[in-house]
């Protein structure tokens, strides 16, 4: 086979036998395969429906169906005597097909027949293919002849889980120790479910099980356990004396191993294993782990020589090789449970394989894998010998497009049909190994790298047509700077020259008559509020990532505002939105990037992760079928000429109620929309109404018109596809199911609205084939490790390539296992890289260099300094195994990128430019020229305000509401536009100071976010707190209101102890306590002492965000900057509680952030950070002045400092008797305004001074 790449001349090579041509990016790989198509189709006079093109999504089949009939068009217009143009395809193509004995008529023929018969065209995805084929020979697949093509079997699949766990784990067949085991480890149908498609959606991976356990052996290791728990529990008697023999030892011990905050923790782990009763109760987490520390063999280890030279010896008592005995015996305990447990997997996913395959056929359904599965199995089975030679001889030649992203199952087939039985066809295989970055979809590099080795032939496109060759000599610089870049045996990188496609240059006279160079390279700069060595005072990760993202966004609004006035241009344009691209990995990373591109006036589209149903257009679609679906409902009507759909304003309501036969006229409209529905369905139903009413006119004149347009159509195609043929109310049922979970998967994601004139926030899978003028890498320097398999499998490839899919017990621990996986995912995030540094045509700006990460309060640098782009220019001299263990400086890392630029030079001018990464600062672009906006349409004047409606909800968020939010936390706060990407690293820190890992049902594990707080509020305002027996049906009926997310069922039959626990801390423990006064316990207020949810109405008749804020200044209330309009009416609010203690009333609120998992988390800097940060301080303040007001009114002898207690913010998750923070106890804000305060609000808010003052 061919081991030697040869430059492809797609109009000179072979024809015949089996080719790899890899395509590097922006080589002419689309150009090639329509050259190679339309060789076919004139030298060997091939129909079209004989040469198979095949590629890997629908809409890469369109594209390459259009430009292969774009080819035929434009080479028979030659051949008629037309112009060819630049491009010099179409003239090599005649001139190699008329050298092959062919003359321009019979060209001619053949082209006009190609045309008139492309509909029949043999262009499909892999799974159009495989389906084409088995559609045509269904016997052969042992397939019922009609079939039913479903996109997503998992409710099938969940099915045949279900069925298995009610035969195996519910009919009480196993151990119970086993099912507890299933239970604490959160295994269920579901997740078991999502098992079963992993290892089905790889059907030719190698499966690895450890051998069944011998019969008995688990009685055996649970017998042996129960009895060292006893002989512990035993010796536990007598803990002190074991605590007194390790005293006396201590100063023998290894000091950093049994320090007296870590023995602690280890006596109170044994207390509560041993006082559990139970021998397989849940221990902490293994990094939080110290029982080892009082067990005789660990004494014994980390006794010190130099304690042993001075006397001491290892610690005695009958604990300590109890417990020692007790570890070893969980030990073989836990790994007999795990060894059954994956047995009984084993037998799950090999039986479940079968059953749900099984259901498919009698239920006469297929999914897509089944499709590939099929067609596999019918060629391989022995049985069809004939299929693959039937297939071979109708589709002789077959093109494979974007080969790397194949898998072992698609190459199989194809193998199968031009290789077997010694057929030797002629099959083209093209890829580019450089950016196979779809493993998630199953495609596996390694079947391209081994396809190759065992091709006839090995050609190469080495000229790359995209980009500048300034920009293609960076790239190759830049890869080429560490032979072993890409990581993986066989996949190297070779340099690429410039191709000879003319493009408009970049011209940029900003830069003082010198070309900028093309890879533009922002190196994180010296952190200046940290002091350390030269090199090593890097910006943190974070702040690197905030830093990077506003210096794009000042640079592009730098950049087009200079296109503006075309100082910046393509040939004789100037620089436009639509020519730039910031690349990202995530939503998270894009989200940033837009709202930085925002704060410098820069308008960008970007592919969003939210559901379509969760939009406001869904909700006003759904109006509009209700009013359709049931047109004599007036009422349901109006509600749909309302919607911007539909665009009736208030003044033609009303004048449609006074006028009777336009009213009749609106209602057999909509009758007639509905006759539409009934008779041709809901697509043809919904086109009519968009007709009839202009509604595509009226949204795209809005602003916004293209983005609410495309909601519309994507819902009407998802709506079409769900339920489109079945009855208004069924579809109206779906709608309405869809808009309360707003999911949908993938489909429903919100798609790109317009790429017209506007900067594009892509992510880089997305991009991968596009190509901008200019491209931002803002992020790739991140180095933080992304996260490996998790649950029982682990996936890596062998030596032969084999993948192999590991469910062993000890390939959880496994160096080697672990160090290929890690080079594996390595990998793939370099050819990411490749990717996005390919797509740029002129210029690419990248951030590099070292950022730093807290470690032991210092600042580390291994993370950064080890980055893949750090790898890329500094790796070569260490091989990857110590890079891994490299410890570079800042300094040196920065000494290889100057090399590197140093080095990068083309006909003697740099292509590379090093400097500090800017500070973002810059000039934001100005708003829009009226005069060059579309036409929009008209707002109407606004209406003056008038006397209305706020809120604390609506003074904190900057806007009114005629009627307020209940104040629960979750709804008020401001919505953070993404999480930041430091959490991770601050949360494993934060786990390094934790004392003790929460318990599983400890509410700091309870789910977050509004539906969680509303829950948390719903008990606690339900319960009566002094009657226990009653707190359960309580919790049930707000666990039923306010359902919350669970991964599975073990978690969810967590949620209510989780609640239940909560209730009995916050009810027991002492909120305040006071000198002479009883302590104050919830857990003693009668229902008769309190008021849930007291609502008020606060006259506000002139109330200013400008005043509130110098008010709330001047009395030292610190919170964001208040912007709401000015509010002339009243404040509407509801106080959480209102209740009556030893003669005193107070004010209680409950809050149900999560601040942390500690009591320092919940003491009193936290709560004022809190506190401050989410405006709280208003809140308490508004409510003290509704209860003052009413308890002047309604409670005889009233005084504020007699009769009010003061207001307690409960941050509930962190309120439990044992936990104590600053003097008091954790989690409960504490606070009483001085009466003064309190008056001058009042006066405030009702305007006194001012109205007083113009009355005269």
């Amino acid at each position: 086979m061919a081991s030697i790449d040869i430059d492809l001349d797609v109009f000179s090579c072979s024809l015949d036998g089996v080719s790899l041509i890899e395509a590097s990016a922006g080589t002419g790989k689309t150009w090639n395969i329509c050259g190679l198509y339309l060789r076919q189709l004139l030298e060997r006079d091939l129909q079209v429906g004989a040469l198979l093109v095949v590629t890997f999504t629908k809409a890469a089949t369109a594209e390459l169906s259009t430009r292969i009939r774009d080819r035929i068009v434009d080479t028979l217009r030659v051949l008629d005597g037309g112009d060819a143009g630049p491009d010099p395809f179409v003239p090599q193509l005649i001139a190699t097909v008329s050298a092959a004995g062919v003359d321009p008529a019979q060209m001619r023929t053949r082209l006009r027949h190609a045309l008139q018969t492309f509909d029949e065209a043999a262009i499909f995805t892999i799974h159009g293919f495989c389906q084409r084929a088995l559609a045509d020979t269904p016997f052969a697949a042992v397939l019922p002849y009609a079939v039913e093509l479903v996109e997503d079997d998992s409710a099938l699949r969940l099915e045949v889980a279900q069925d298995f766990w009610r035969r195996e784990v519910a009919s009480g067949a196993l151990p119970q120790v086993l099912i507890e085991s299933l239970v604490q480890r959160g295994d269920c149908p579901d997740t078991w479910a999502a098992q079963l498609k992993a290892a089905m959606g790889r059907p030719l991976a190698q499966a690895r099980w450890d051998e069944s356990p011998a019969p008995g052996a688990l009685d055996d290791a649970g017998d042996a356990l129960v009895r060292a728990y006893g002989d512990a529990v035993v010796q536990w008697v007598n803990v002190d004396a074991a605590m007194a023999a390790l005293g006396t030892a201590l100063d023998g011990l290894n000091k950093n191993s049994y320090k007296p905050e870590a023995i602690e923790r280890a006596r109170q782990q044994w207390s509560d294993w041993l006082g559990a009763g139970n021998p397989l109760h849940a221990l902490p987490a293994e990094k939080d782990r110290k029982l080892h520390l009082l067990a005789a063999d660990t004494l014994n280890d980390k006794t010190t020589k130099d304690g042993l030279k001075r006397g001491i010896s290892p610690p005695q008592h009958g604990f300590f090789d109890a417990a020692a005995a007790l570890l070893e015996a969980r030990r073989l305990a836990d790994e007999g449970l795990e060894a059954a447990r994956l047995q009984l997997l084993r037998r799950f996913l090999e039986q479940g394989a079968e059953d749900l395959r099984r259901r498919k056929r009698e239920r006469r359904l297929i999914s897509f894998d089944d499709i590939l599965w099929n067609a596999y199995e019918a060629l391989h089975s022995g049985t069809q010998s004939w299929l693959a030679a039937a297939l071979h001889a109708r589709y002789p030649v077959a093109l494979i497009d974007e080969f790397q992203d194949t898998d072992p199952l698609q190459f199989a087939i194809f193998d199968r049909i031009y290789r077997h039985e010694g057929r030797h066809g002629s099959l083209f295989l093209v890829g580019d190994p450089k950016q196979a970055i779809y493993s998630f979809r199953s495609a596996d590099l390694f079947t391209y790298l081994s396809a190759r080795d065992r091709a006839d032939t090995r050609y190469s496109l080495g000229r790359n047509q995209r980009s500048t060759p300034a920009l293609i000599e960076a790239c190759n610089r830049l890869f080429g700077a560490n032979p072993a870049v890409f990581m993986l045996r066989g996949l190297d990188y070779r340099a690429v020259g410039s191709g000879e496609r003319k493009r408009a240059p970049l011209v940029d006279d900003t830069h003082s008559g010198t070309s900028p160079a093309a890879l533009r390279l922002w190196r994180i700069p010296r952190d200046e509020a940290q002091e350390g060595e030269e090199g090593g005072d890097r910006l943190p990760r974070a702040l690197a990532m905030q830093r990077s993202a506003a210096a794009t966004a000042a640079e592009i609004a730098r950049l087009l505002a200079a296109g503006a006035r075309g100082e910046v241009r393509i040939g004789e344009r100037g620089l436009a939105p639509g020519d730039i691209a910031v690349l990202v990995r995530s939503h998270g990373q894009g989200a940033r990037m837009r709202q930085a591109l925002a704060r410098m006036g820069v308008v960008s589209v970007e592919l969003s992760q939210a559901s379509v149903f969760a939009t406001e257009d869904a909700e006003e679609l759904e109006r509009v079928l209700l009013a359709i679906s049931e047109p004599a409902r007036e009422r349901r009507v109006k509600a749909a000429l309302a919607t911007t759909l539909m665009g009736c304003d208030a003044q033609a309501l009303a004048a449609l109620s006074e006028d009777e036969a336009a009213l009749l006229d609106v209602l057999d409209r909509f009758a007639g929309w509905r006759d539409a529905w009934l008779r041709h369905g809901f697509g043809v139903m919904l086109r009519r109404w968009m007709t009839d009413d202009g509604v595509a006119a009226r949204l795209l004149a809005r602003d916004d018109g293209e983005r609410r347009l495309t909601n519309l159509m994507h819902l009407a195609e998802l709506l079409q596809q769900a339920a489109g043929s079945a009855s208004p109310e069924v579809l109206l049922r779906t709608l309405a199911t869809r808009r309360t979970d707003a999911s949908g998967g993938e489909a429903a994601q919100l798609r790109l609205e317009s790429d017209r004139n506007l900067v594009q926030i892509i992510t880089i899978h997305r991009a991968k084939g596009l190509e901008y003028g200019v491209v931002f890498c803002p992020f790739l320097f991140d180095g933080y490790p992304a996260k490996g398999d998790s649950g029982p499998m682990r996936a890596w490839h062998d030596d032969t390539d084999q993948l192999i899919l590991d469910y062993r017990m000890a390939s959880a621990t496994d160096k080697e296992i672990a160090a290929r996986q890690l080079r594996e995912r390595q990998a793939e995030d370099m050819r990411l890289i490749y990717v996005a540094l390919t797509r740029a045509v002129h210029r690419c700006y990248l951030t590099v260099g070292c950022y730093a990460k807290t470690s032991f309060g210092r600042p580390s640098y291994s993370e950064g300094a080890r980055s893949l782009l750090n790898w890329m220019v500094a790796g070569a001299e260490h091989g990857l195994e110590k890079w891994r263990e490299a410890k570079l400086s800042p300094a040196e890392v920065d000494a290889h990128w100057r090399g590197l630029v140093g080095r990068s030079v083309l006909d003697g001018k740099p292509v590379m430019a090093l400097e500090d990464l800017p500070d973002g600062s810059g000039e934001a672009l100005p708003p829009a020229e009226a005069g060059r906006r579309q036409p929009r349409a008209q707002r109407p004047p606004q209406i003056p305000s008038g006397w209305r409606m706020g809120s604390f909800s609506a003074l904190i968020s900057g806007a009114s509401h005629e009627s307020a939010a209940l104040d629960h936390d979750a709804r008020i706060l401001p919505q953070r536009s993404e999480l930041d990407e430091a959490g991770d690293e601050a949360a494993a820190e934060a786990d390094a100071g934790a004392l003790l890992a929460p318990a599983a049902d400890d509410i700091l594990r309870f789910p977050r976010g509004p539906a969680a707080g509303d829950c948390l509020h719903a008990a606690f305002e339900n319960v009566d707190f002094t009657v226990p027996d009653t707190w359960d049906d309580a919790i049930a009926a707000a666990l039923r209101a306010h359902p919350q997310p669970a991964a599975n069922a073990a978690e969810a039959e967590r949620h209510p102890r989780m609640l239940r626990h909560l209730l009995e801390d916050v009810l027991a423990t002492a909120l305040v306590e006071e000198v002479g006064r009883a302590p104050l316990l919830l857990s003693r207020i009668a229902k008769t002492q309190r008021m849930v949810e007291l609502g008020f109405q606060l006259p506000a008749p002139h109330l200013s965000a400008a005043r509130l804020n110098a008010w709330l200044a001047d009395k030292g209330y610190r919170m964001p900057r208040l912007g709401f309009s000015d509010l002339a009416g009243y404040l509407k609010g509801f106080i959480d509680l209102v209740f009556e203690h030893d003669g005193r009333f107070w004010v209680l609120d409950w809050k149900s952030n999560h601040l942390g998992e500690r009591p320092a988390d919940y003491g009193p800097a936290a709560l004022e950070g809190a506190m401050q940060s989410h405006g709280y301080h208003l809140q308490h303040l508004l409510y003290t002045v509704a209860l003052h007001r009413h308890l002047a009114r309604s409670l005889p002898g009233y005084d504020y400092d007699t009769h009010f207690g003061g207001v307690l913010y409960l941050f509930v998750r962190g309120v439990r008797p044992g936990w104590h923070a600053g003097g008091g106890p954790a989690g409960v804000f504490r606070h009483r305004a001085p009466r003064q305060v309190i008056e001058a609000l009042d006066d405030l808010l009702a305007a006194r001074a001012r109205v007083e003052g113009e009355a005269h």
